[in-house]
């Protein structure tokens, strides 16, 4: 099969994914009481009784729950999501999607840079260094860095680097939100970093740069654990190859053994672990964001449990599961052109 064939097949196969995603999400989210009326989000003030059994009929609030997902559907092919909840003022669901995701993304890419590379050098020298001083260190961080819960890293990171900091008379980094000059750029991107170098405004850029460091490092310090570990294990095996044991016989220098024969092949697990990462950071890390206060759509997914808001949760989860199916495609992709012994 050629490559392109493969990549169709799985773009139809997306379809039926999305739709297994939406059928038990939309079950879980309208199928158990919630003392939420899913019409609730939709009413407005000075809403007459009838105005409100139009929109109770329209959406099909007064069918069955079979029923309501049909309606839902049909709703969505259209592009109408619903209106999220209370808490948003009533706004597209979409729309507050689409607002929030940008910080998500810069979010999220930052994590990933920080995760590849610290991970990364961490897994190689730990394997170099087998059994010695810098593998016991590596294997510490990356024991540590897997094995603390986000919140509890989050909030420790807070105390030290803004409130002790600020305490002791040291510069202290921001401990939430994303920038505190809101609105002193035009809105570009929706990512602060990128609104303030296409505005030229320095100032801006740096404050959105200082608001990042926490909750990025945050995020990245679990994953490169992870990380770290997957390309020690994998270092190690194809340390051991025949290929790797015939390059040093020719006396090739240990760098370049390393670094152009060894370290292509066993970075194909590494690929596979920071595609997953990416994809499941850019569909938003609840607690990170909750905690640090971050404009995205993983805190607002997490308000929009509390809420009930079932708009709003199934929005959410239809773009991580597109986000999760496009990033295993991307990753599948991009192993060809790191072995091309690999066929599909």
């Amino acid at each position: 099969m050629k490559l392109y064939q493969y990549v169709i097949r799985r773009l139809i196969l997306m379809i039926f994914v999305l739709f297994g995603v939406s059928l038990i999400v939309f079950y879980l989210a309208r199928g158990f009481p919630t003392g939420i009326d899913p019409v609730a989000p939709y009413i407005h003030a000075r809403m007459t009784a009838e105005q409100i059994a139009e929109v109770r009929r329209i959406h099909g609030f007064d069918q069955p729950l079979y029923i309501q997902y049909f309606y839902w559907v049909r709703d969505a092919l259209k592009g109408d999501f619903g209106t999220t909840g209370v808490w948003a003022n009533s706004r597209l669901a979409i729309d507050v999607f689409l607002s929030s995701f940008p910080y998500t993304v810069q979010l999220s890419v930052a994590a990933i840079i920080l995760t590849v590379a610290i991970g990364i050098p961490l897994g190689i020298i730990s394997a170099i260094k087998n059994n010695r001083l810098p593998d016991h260190i590596s294997r510490i961080i990356a024991l540590t860095g897997y094995s603390t819960p986000s919140y509890w890293f989050g909030f420790m990171l807070q105390l030290v680097f803004f409130y002790y900091f600020l305490i002791w008379g040291l510069p202290h980094l921001p401990s939430s939100g994303a920038s505190g000059m809101e609105g002193a750029v035009p809105l570009v991107t929706g990512m602060p970093i990128l609104d303030g170098l296409f505005a030229g405004n320095l100032e801006y850029t740096l404050d959105a740069i200082a608001h990042l460091i926490l909750p990025a490092f945050s995020l990245a310090f679990i994953s490169l654990g992870f990380l770290a570990r997957i390309v020690r294990a994998s270092m190690l095996e194809v340390l051991r190859q025949d290929y790797i044991t015939l390059a040093r016989s020719k006396g090739l220098k240990e760098r370049v053994v390393i670094y152009r024969h060894a370290m292509k092949n066993a970075l194909i697990p590494a690929v596979t672990l920071t595609g997953i990462f990416f994809a499941m950071l850019l569909g938003g890390a609840m607690i990170t964001e909750y905690v640090f206060n971050w404009p995205g759509v993983g805190r607002l997914s997490l308000l929009a449990v509390f809420q009930g808001d079932s708009n709003f949760i199934l929005v959410y989860t239809l773009a991580l599961a597109l986000i999760v199916v496009i990033a295993n495609l991307a990753v599948d992709i991009v192993y060809v052109f790191l072995d091309p012994r690999i066929k599909y």
